[in-house]
């Protein structure tokens, strides 16, 4: 990789953001922040962006890669998000991007109604101010809030009063006579597992980077067993004497282990594109370039050797390919049956955790928030854990009537900037049960977008 030269802002094409219902819930959130505190909180951000977000120096270890999340202060990583989108959009960061703007669209989008939940101004301050970390719980609350009074209800936040002992739930619904407690969870976004999986995924790749490089390979891989029962140099090991002597475009390696799929990289189309517009490093559009199809980013690894610039001032995601010398990619999955159920999450520990917070006096109602990111071998087998722990639940001695499971995916393409998916799966104890709700999308505006039947994790991604 080397990089040759700065291009000037003025060169790019103007990518202005028309969406009113993005800015408004961006500039609703940073009304919680002074400017002095925005502004400590961006250069922050871009200071740490400036190092994981660099062009990759093919010769380092790929495995030790920082992530691009900031996890001690993730409210203003996705006010970053949303500002980049609005201002700087060449320095915008595609794949965290599509999890958090359908969530600010939406919000956005019904503003007035968000700002009418009874005790909101106190949870903006705090998530903005002291619970930033806590991000994605706190607007999963929210989102559920805004949704109750879509369909009608007053929700009131329920504050914990100082020397109360015991948690309470997150909402009180009212309309009428009628009431409901609320409270909602929300798992984190992928399993430990799962991180040191992708980690190990990351060991086998880097051993074998130098081959796959020199070669302009794509790797399609299936593993068949634990990732964490091979030795870092698997792949390497096993591909050393096939990839050199490659006679044909394609070629398969099979065994009980693995099935692996060798092609090679069109490295003069992608070329030819770079001759054409500007491709960024960090972005879909390189990946579906790379590997001559939409891909799956959380599973796909990639890199090059190649002339590369920055556009624009500074170093902070925003350098771009000039062309290509040589290039790689992998994508991987793992259908080992271990693999799938560890990543397989339940609920069992969100449910009993909510129940200790109900009065037992009001009737309950749970909501948690699953991200789906594993495919959809996993969500199968995790529902298959859900639907055992709700089998095997006791709603005797307690008020629980509903639990609402919403399950979000969230894909970016070089067509379109976002692609969201959610799905409600609703489980209820009552024999006889009327909704309490008629419309149940936390997301996903019903009233403008079709509502297809079935889980998103069935169909093709997009």
């Amino acid at each position: 990789m080397e990089n040759v030269n700065r291009i000037p802002l003025s060169r790019f094409p103007t990518v202005e953001c028309d969406d009113e219902d993005i800015i408004a819930a961006y500039e609703w959130f940073r009304s919680y922040l002074s400017q002095s505190d925005w502004l400590k909180k961006k250069n922050t951000i871009e200071s740490y962006l400036s190092g994981c977000l660099q062009p990759v120096d093919i010769s380092t270890n790929i495995a030790s890669s920082p992530r691009v999340v900031i996890e001690d202060d993730k409210m203003g990583w996705y006010l970053y998000l949303a500002y980049t989108y609005i201002y700087e959009h060449h320095k915008y960061e595609y794949f965290q991007g599509a999890r958090i703007l359908p969530i600010f669209k939406r919000l956005g989008k019904n503003l007035e109604l968000v700002k009418s939940i009874e005790g909101i101004d106190k949870k903006m301050r705090d998530l903005l101010r002291k619970r930033s970390s806590e991000a994605d719980a706190i607007l999963f609350e929210i989102l559920t809030g805004l949704l109750w009074i879509i369909n009608g209800w007053k929700a009131t936040i329920i504050e914990e009063k100082q020397g109360e002992t015991g948690k309470k739930p997150d909402f009180l619904m009212t309309k009428g006579n009628e009431s409901w407690q609320v409270e909602c969870k929300r798992q984190s976004k992928t399993a430990d597992y799962t991180y040191n999986e992708t980690q190990k995924r990351l060991s086998l790749i880097n051993e074998v980077k130098d081959l796959l490089l020199k070669n302009n390979i794509l790797l399609d891989i299936k593993f068949h067993v634990e990732l964490k029962s091979l030795s870092d140099t698997y792949l390497k090991d096993l591909l050393i004497d096939i990839i050199p002597t490659m006679d044909n475009e394609i070629t398969i390696v099979s065994n009980v282990e693995v099935d692996i799929k060798i092609s090679r990289v069109d490295t003069v189309k992608i070329n030819k594109n770079l001759e054409k517009y500007y491709v960024k490093n960090h972005s879909p559009q390189l990946l579906e370039l790379i590997a001559g199809k939409a891909v799956d980013y959380s599973s796909f690894t990639c890199g090059t050797k190649s002339v590369q610039f920055f556009l624009g001032e500074g170093n902070v995601n925003n350098s771009y390919l000039a062309e290509i010398a040589n290039v790689f990619g992998v994508q991987c999955y793992c259908d080992a049956e271990a693999s799938i159920n560890a990543k397989a999450r339940d609920i069992k520990k969100q449910i009993y955790s909510a129940i200790k917070q109900f009065d037992n006096k009001t009737g309950s109602i749970i909501y948690i928030g699953i991200e789906t990111f594993d495919g959809p071998e996993v969500e199968k087998a995790r529902l298959e854990k859900i639907l055992g722990t709700m089998e095997n639940f006791n709603t005797l001695d307690n008020t629980l009537c509903w639990i609402y499971c919403h399950y979000f995916q969230s894909y970016t393409r070089s067509d379109k900037d976002w692609y969201f998916d959610e799905t409600v799966n609703v489980v209820t104890s009552l024999i006889n049960p009327i909704l309490p709700i008629p419309k149940h999308f936390l997301i996903i505006p019903e009233d403008d977008i079709p509502i297809i039947e079935g889980s998103h994790w069935e169909r093709e991604i997009p």
